[in-house]
């Protein structure tokens, strides 16, 4: 399901109680904020919904991860081919992530260098605006 501007949307797919995800489209950026567990039962389904946000050709993409609490192999697999799918299409894309949980495995296997990772939402979209400046 695809955010239009203003609007905020429950995504529809079956996810287990513990991870909600919610899309808000807004004028410079689409946020999609996701809390609970990123694991194997729901990789698919965010994969699916990142993807379904990136067909829209949002003018930003927000990954706001701050409400994450489990971060699997297969989410990080998620987050890289996002992040790669939104570059080659020339879509600016930002990744809010703050807990132990997300930014533990993203250093370990060094993907800090790859993943545009920032602290809080204030941070990514004055970066965002920086991008688009640039361009």
């Amino acid at each position: 399901m695809l955010a239009t501007p203003g609007e905020v949307t429950e995504v529809p797919h079956v996810l287990p109680v513990r991870t909600r995800v919610t899309v808000t489209a807004g004028p410079g950026h689409t946020a999609v904020t996701v809390t609970g567990d990123l694991d194997l039962a729901v990789t698919a389904s965010l994969h699916e919904q990142l993807e379904a946000e990136l067909r829209g050709t949002p003018a930003a993409l927000v990954l706001d991860l701050t409400g994450v609490t489990f971060c699997s192999a297969g989410a990080l697999a998620v987050l890289l081919d996002v992040v790669t799918t939104a570059h080659a299409r020339g879509i600016p894309c930002a990744i809010v992530a703050t807990d132990r949980a997300v930014l533990r495995p993203v250093r370990v296997l060094q993907l800090d260098r790859v993943l545009p990772l920032h602290r809080d939402r204030a941070e990514a979209e004055d970066w965002l605006s920086l991008v688009r400046r640039l361009r």
